[in-house]
């Protein structure tokens, strides 16, 4: 069923499908940037009305040229606009007053020169927000919509003729290298429904076009070269859309060096790079993420021919060489693909025509001499095909050239076509040797490459796509509720309980308040008590039993240890007592005995493997889960994963089974398996938490939250909330 036109789909549809075009700034020498667009509407078969606006000339190739946009006698869809910045404004209003749908800005100078053209920009903006126009770019290459002909762009990959249509939609943030992947796709075989460059997105935006492809019949996949997004949230939510219909999102996202981290008290907000929040989304939302121009055409290339999506991660390996099947087996185990051996019935079969010094395992070695046997490669490519165990096939042909090399070709091609299950052949060769197999490939639409690490590469992607489809494309959204909330009366006087010294409200909640936040939400804490005098800690430890902890709690003093704030393991009324006037000794020596809550008692908790589970709210995307395992882990291996709440069940499992350690709460050297089922369930508790309350919540850091043997639960040890 097809969703319903909303009404910005409806002007993007209209801006990629114009009756009528003007060129403002168009010129007579149609090799320049303000000419080529007349040129390329012509070459590429643009049906509609175009109209050069230019006071020097009276005509431009034949049509007749206008002083001003004014002065055109019809209605105009689309206004290109390739002239000095300065002069962009007073066009744009002119524009308006004409009632243009759509103006496409080439022009740069705006905000990505500095502080004038900034301002600049926010005048372009108001035009947009004050009329019915919306203004693709500046500083952009404009689009092409290769069904109609609509080239409306100066880009020189327009220059190739014809322009291969086909079913992918790209959005790219810089028009330069986004066309550049545009032609090395084309010369690849991709072919395009559309192509939007959209520079500095004065007013329509990347995620504006994403919505369109993820709606539009004609666009099968989703390319999309990535600087930076302004709405997180709804890039999120997009990503859900796409995963439900079933579009793979293939996204080259750059700026990923950490140049800088959040300074902050809490081990989660230190963990969080420039980064982090969009792997995240990508890994919870089932976005591909690549990192190279080649690879974003691969994949794409992948998906578009693809006869049919894989079902699962077990990959059959074809070979007619040795070393290139133990290169992809290598490869295949790194990205986390399976080869499962060939049962014997599949193994009888393959000896048929596979030599004594092959391998009919997996990968299968075929070896060269299957080119002297009629039928055998089909044979083994068919054996393979009817494998319920294998989920996709790579196939990789060495150098068997000649009419060898087109009969593996041609059977290739014939299997593509009817098997259910994806084909992609790798043929590691040179043009001039294989250029007539290359074509008889490419004539069929099979997937292909010369580099099996580069088929493999893609392939993988694609599987682990529809592995996570499979997952989550049509679950619902199942987020667990609290088991026990006193009521947000009580929540709100708990957020606002504490006081700085000058009695304005403190930003950080102590370990005490924290806790009996956490516990509202169900998530269990330690037993913790508050004493202010020897006698009374000595009576709650009666009452909690022994061992117990001592610790300062203070909304100012985050590092306990620092100061002395700590005591463990005491066994007794006396030791208690002495601990508490240990502590209380070593705070007025620092000048922090006055404004402390008391001192906590609580009970000492062993035997269990120490997490780390924080929060940290992320103005674009929202309130950010991350996971991990305690001590050396997070300080130094930095093994942690990241989730936007709320989560999920499967969410929260998935990022458990995700860090590196996961095995450790598998149970090592003879040690229980930990109680994961309950930590999964605290996982979800927390984010639940952290989306109701993420006006309030910047940051949670719980380290420890210690996982106890199986059925035993976790507790909470120690917490920290800071407030924004």
């Amino acid at each position: 069923m097809l969703a319903p036109e909303t009404s910005l789909t409806k002007q993007i549809k209209s801006l990629l499908n114009p009756a009528s075009i003007a060129i403002v700034g168009a010129s007579q020498n149609l090799d320049s940037i303000s000419g080529r667009p007349i040129r390329y509407l012509r070459e590429h078969g643009y049906k509609g009305k175009i109209y050069p606006i230019n006071p020097k000339y009276d005509e431009i190739a034949g049509e007749t040229c206008y002083a001003s946009i004014g002065d055109v006698p019809d209605e105009i869809d689309v206004a290109m606009i390739a002239i000095n910045y300065k002069m962009v404004l007073s066009v744009l209003e002119a524009c308006a007053e004409k009632k243009v749908k759509h103006a496409i800005l080439f022009t740069s100078g705006f905000a990505e020169t500095g502080e004038e053209g900034r301002k600049l920009q926010d005048q372009v903006a108001e035009i947009a927000k004050t009329s019915n126009m919306r203004i693709l770019g500046p500083n952009c290459q404009g689009l092409v919509n290769l069904a109609s002909g609509n080239t409306s762009s100066f880009s020189a990959s327009l220059e190739i003729k014809p322009l291969k249509e086909g079913s992918v939609g790209f959005v790219t943030q810089s028009g330069a290298l986004g066309y550049s992947i545009f032609n090395l796709a084309q010369e690849e075989g991709v072919g395009f429904s559309n192509i939007v460059s959209t520079g500095n997105e004065v007013d329509l935006n990347s995620l504006d076009f994403i919505e369109y492809f993820i709606e539009d019949e004609k666009t099968k996949v989703i390319l999309a070269y990535i600087e930076e997004v302004k709405d997180g949230r709804r890039f999120r939510k997009l990503a859900d859309r796409a995963l439900q219909k079933g579009k793979p999102i293939i996204c080259l996202k750059v700026g990923v060096s950490e140049i800088g981290q959040k300074a902050a008290a809490s081990h989660t907000a230190s963990m969080v790079s420039s980064d982090t929040s969009y792997e995240a989304l990508f890994r919870q939302k089932g976005v591909i993420r690549v990192y190279d121009v080649k690879e974003i055409i691969q994949v794409a290339r992948v998906v578009e021919r693809l006869a049919a999506m894989p079902n699962g991660m077990n990959l059959g390996v074809i070979t007619t060489s040795g070393g290139a099947g133990i290169l992809l087996a290598d490869e295949a185990s790194r990205i986390g693909l399976v080869l499962p051996e060939m049962d014997y019935q599949a193994q009888d079969l393959l000896s048929e025509v596979v030599p004594a010094y092959g391998s009919t395992v997996n990968p299968v070695d075929i070896t060269a001499q299957v080119i002297n046997e009629a039928g055998g490669f089909k044979k083994v490519l068919q054996v393979l095909i009817d494998n319920p165990d294998i989920d996709a096939i790579i196939v990789v042909i060495s150098m068997i050239y000649g009419e060898s090399g087109r009969i593996i070709a041609e059977e290739v091609v014939e299997a593509h076509k009817s098997a259910q299950k994806p084909i992609v052949v790798t043929w590691p060769a040179g043009d001039r040797l294989m250029s007539d197999n290359f074509e008889i490939l490419e004539a069929g639409n099979v997937p292909w490459c010369k580099s099996p690490v580069e088929g493999i590469n893609a392939l993988g992607k694609v599987m682990g796509y529809r592995a996570f489809y499979n997952k989550y494309g049509l679950q619902g959204s199942e987020v667990i509720s609290p088991e026990t909330i006193v009521g947000d009366d009580r929540l709100v006087k708990l957020f606002a309980t504490e006081k700085t010294a000058s009695g304005e409200e403190e930003k950080t909640i102590s370990e005490y308040y924290s806790k009996q936040i956490l516990a509202q939400y169900g998530i269990p804490v330690n037993r913790c008590e508050l004493a202010t005098s020897s006698g009374q800690a000595a009576q709650l430890a009666d009452d909690i039993g022994y061992p117990v902890v001592l610790k300062v709690d203070a909304a100012a003093i985050s590092h306990k240890s620092d100061v002395g704030g700590i005591q463990l393991n005491l066994g007794s009324r006396l030791e208690v007592e002495k601990a508490y006037d240990t502590i209380m000794n070593n705070l007025r020596m620092r000048s922090l005995d006055e404004n402390i809550n008391g001192i906590m008692v609580q009970e000492m908790i062993s035997g269990g493997t120490e997490t780390i589970v924080g929060i940290s709210y992320e103005p674009k995307f929202g309130p950010m889960i991350m996971f991990g395992l305690g001590g050396v882990y997070v300080e130094v291996l930095k093994d942690v994963v990241f989730r936007f709440a709320p989560l999920t069940h499967q969410e929260a499992q998935d990022m458990i089974q995700e860090i590196k350690s996961y095995k450790v709460l598998q149970g090592v050297r003879g040690e229980k398996p930990r109680d994961v089922y309950a930590l999964v369930n605290t996982l979800v508790k927390i984010s639940r938490m952290a989306s109701e309350w993420e006006s309030v919540v910047d940051q949670l850091d719980i380290n420890p939250l210690v996982v106890l043997p199986n059925q035993q639960g976790v507790k909470v040890l120690d917490a920290l909330i800071i407030k924004r």
